[in-house]
Order: C-alpha cells, then sequence, then structure tokens
C-alpha cells in the first residue's frame, strides 16, 4: 500500500508536469509545420536557453529554498523577502537578455518581445511552484501546472484555426499560459512576489550566494554546457538551420525532460526535511523509488519514440527533414536521456543534503569532455554526431555522481556512528 500511494503520489505531482510537456510539444510540431528550418532553428535555440534559465533559478532559489526556510512565517519573514527581491530583479533581467538574444538571432521585432515575456513568467511561475513545495502547499502547483497546460492547449487551438504562418501567435499563446498560471499562487503570494520588493533585502543574498547558491550555480552552468553543448556549438559555427534537424530529433525527448524536472523539485524539499530530521534511511528510500519511478517514464518514451519513428514519422516530421537523420538523432537522444536518468536520483540527494561543492567538480569535469567532444565531432563528422559528445559528458557525470554520492554515504554513516544515532 504504501508504494501504491507514491506510486499516486507521483502521478499527482506529473499530471501538471506531463501536460505542460505534452502542450509545448504541441506548440513546436506547429511551428515545425509553418516554419523554414532557420526560423524553427531559432525558435528551439530560445526555448533551450529558455530552459536554461528555469535551471539557473534552481540553481540560485529553489535548490537552497528547503535549506534557507524552516517554516516558522515569522522567522522566515526576511529570508522570503530577500529571495522574493532578488527573483523579481533578476527576471527583469532576463526579459531584457531574451529580447536581446532574440534579436541576435534574427527573430521578428514583436515575436521576440512576446518570447522574452514569456521567458520572464516562466521563471517567476518555476520560483512560485519551488515556494508553494517548501511551504507545504503542492497543490497550488499542480493547479498552476493544469492551467498553463491548458491556456496553451487552447492558444495552439486558436493559432491551427487563424492558420497563423509565424512565430508570434505561438509565442504570445505561451506568454498567456505562463501568466495566468501564477494566479493558483494567491492574491497574498502575489503581494508579496510584486508588492513588498526591497533594495535592501537584495543585500542579504549574499550570504546565500556564499553558503548555496554559488556552487549550485557553478553546477548548473556545467551542467548546461554538458547537456547542451551541442546546441550553442552547432548554432555558433553552423547556424540556426544546421540545428534545427538536431532539435526536431529532440522533440520527443521533451516530456521526459519535463518530468525530471518536475519531480527533482517535488521530492528535492521531502529529502531536505528527512535529512534535516536525521532520517537517513527514509531518504535513501525516497531516493531509489525516485530512480524507479524515473527509469519507468524513460523505458515509456523509447517505446513510443521508437514506435513513432519505425511506423508514422510522417505523424510528426514534415518531408522535407531526412528521417534517417532522425532516426540517429532519436537513437543518440534516447541514450544520453537514459544516463541522465540514471544519475538524476543521486544529484538530487545531494543537492537536498546541500552538497553542491562536489556536484559542481563533478559537472566541471562532465562539462570539458561534451564541450571536446561536441566541437571535435562536429567538425569530424557533422552536426548530428556532435550528441555523442553530449553523450560522453553525460557518463562522466554519472559516473562522477555516483563516486560522490558513495563518499558522502561513507561520511554520513561514520558520523552517524561516532554520534551513536540510528542511520
Amino acid at each position: 500500500m504504501r508504494m501504491v500511494a507514491k506510486a499516486v503520489r507521483y502521478g499527482l505531482a506529473s499530471v501538471g508536469p506531463v501536460g505542460s510537456a505534452g502542450a509545448q510539444f504541441v506548440v513546436s510540431v506547429q511551428l515545425l509545420h509553418v516554419l523554414d528550418p532557420g526560423a524553427f532553428g531559432a525558435f528551439s535555440f530560445l526555448l533551450v536557453a529558455s530552459q536554461f534559465s528555469l535551471g539557473l533559478w534552481s540553481a540560485l532559489f529553489c535548490a537552497p529554498m528547503p535549506i534557507l526556510l524552516s517554516g516558522d512565517e515569522a522567522r522566515d519573514a526576511p529570508m522570503r523577502r530577500c529571495l522574493m527581491s532578488t527573483n523579481l530583479t533578476l527576471a527583469l533581467v532576463a526579459f531584457a537578455v531574451f529580447a536581446v538574444l532574440g534579436t541576435v538571432l534574427r527573430t521578428d521585432p514583436i515575436a521576440s518581445l512576446l518570447f522574452a515575456a514569456y521567458a520572464m513568467a516562466m521563471l517567476l511561475r518555476w520560483f512560485a511552484r519551488a515556494y508553494a513545495y517548501t511551504t507545504g502547499r503542492p497543490w497550488r502547483t499542480m493547479t498552476s501546472d493544469i492551467i498553463y497546460t491548458v491556456v496553451l492547449l487552447a492558444g495552439v487551438g486558436l493559432v491551427a484555426v487563424t492558420h497563423a504562418r509565424s512565430a508570434a501567435p505561438a509565442y504570445a499563446s505561451l506568454l498567456a499560459g505562463a501568466a495566468l498560471s501564477l494566479a493558483p499562487f494567491g492574491l497574498r503570494y502575489l503581494r508579496q512576489q510584486f508588492g513588498e520588493f526591497s533594495f535592501k533585502a537584495l543585500a542579504s543574498y549574499k550570504q546565500v550566494w556564499r553558503e548555496h547558491s554559488g556552487w549550485s550555480l557553478t553546477g548548473v552552468l556545467t551542467t548546461e554546457a554538458t547537456a547542451n553543448a551541442h546546441a550553442y556549438i552547432v548554432t555558433l559555427i553552423s547556424g540556426a538551420t544546421a540545428f534545427a534537424p538536431l532539435a526536431a530529433s529532440a522533440l520527443l525527448m521533451r516530456p521526459i525532460s519535463v518530468v525530471t524536472n518536475a519531480l527533482t523539485e517535488f521530492e528535492r524539499p521531502q529529502m531536505a526535511r528527512q535529512l534535516a530530521q536525521d532520517r537517513g534511511r527514509e531518504a535513501l528510500a525516497t531516493m531509489r523509488f525516485f530512480r524507479i519511478m524515473l527509469v519507468a517514464a524513460w523505458g515509456a518514451t523509447v517505446v513510443a519514440a521508437l514506435a513513432l519513428m519505425r511506423y508514422g514519422p510522417d505523424l510528426l516530421f514534415p518531408k522535407s527533414y531526412d528521417h534517417g537523420y532522425l532516426m540517429i538523432g532519436t537513437l543518440l537522444w534516447l541514450a544520453i536521456a537514459g544516463v541522465r536518468t540514471a544519475r538524476t536520483a543521486e544529484s538530487v540527494l545531494l543537492q537536498a543534503a546541500g552538497q553542491f561543492r562536489p556536484l559542481a567538480h563533478a559537472s566541471m569535469i562532465s562539462c570539458g569532455v561534451s564541450l571536446a567532444g561536441a566541437l571535435a565531432l562536429l567538425v569530424l563528422g557533422g552536426p548530428l554526431y556532435s550528441l555523442v559528445g553530449v553523450l560522453l559528458g553525460e557518463a562522466i557525470f554519472a559516473l562522477w555522481i555516483w563516486r560522490e554520492t558513495s563518499r558522502w554515504r561513507s561520511g554520513t554513516d561514520q558520523a552517524v556512528a561516532r554520534a551513536g544515532l540510528p542511520s
């Protein structure tokens, strides 16, 4: 019964993210068929950058949040104001960055501003999701995810009915979904986020940076370089058009990526609470069950992706894309996703334990492998084989994470034995 209850909990936590991933998938397929490869490549690169910014927010705010907030409202108020003020400031900076990035990629000015606003709204929503989990209100996060999904799918339907031939209507749908999905967090939360801004509170973030976010951010930056080295290198050297087929072959991987990120945000606060309360065995059990669920999700993704590529590739990809090229890309993406799945649970356990430095060291090593491998294989074999460099980096990352987890567990067991406490 306990396993069933855990599975139901994961199912409820996954409903919103799976729906969001599905809605974004539909948007991407829609644009794949109406945009030329150059424009689709630009859209895909912007989406990769947006996902990267969510990773930055996880490092700056979401990962340390369960450690920083105790659950006592009066005691937490100064730290909450610090985090929310910093969150709003950096979200405005992100808007400017994405507006410039859209211009550099020669996106239509209106579409560029719409996507920049969407990226900013998603960052505010990502922070709010983490805050709801940390303060014991997971239903707010789930409701937000569902609203985002419904609004985005409604926008997709409207775009299809009006036969829009540009990215701007799709970007407007993304923005509407992200903005309206802030509503479930409540008026009180929104007043705190937007009405209690304090320049003084920004200064308090220095301590958060020194103790937690600095190493966490280093880890995210190098993890991003490990995971998406191909996107930046191929787009920079060969252009957005060359990146388009790689982005197309990655479409089927988006649901597992979104589910993994969402379940990470759901599970990390629980592991942090278990470790803080010296319930190490429960944290390890949570980690193992988390891994089982991720492997099951990856297995379902493999079956669905291979079935589609074997029996109905035309259902997803335009005939102008080489299906053989896309099949190789899909196989490489499945392998990359598999390696990521295998090391995610241990990585989240280390985050919950505040072990950001060893995580950063692991990602630094793998980052170098991915960047060098992707660049070398791009030159030697072309854009498609840059993905092999990413796979090599992910494999090194996984091996390093497993080693660091083993070391941490060994050190924790020794400390518990010396203190005479139950592990």
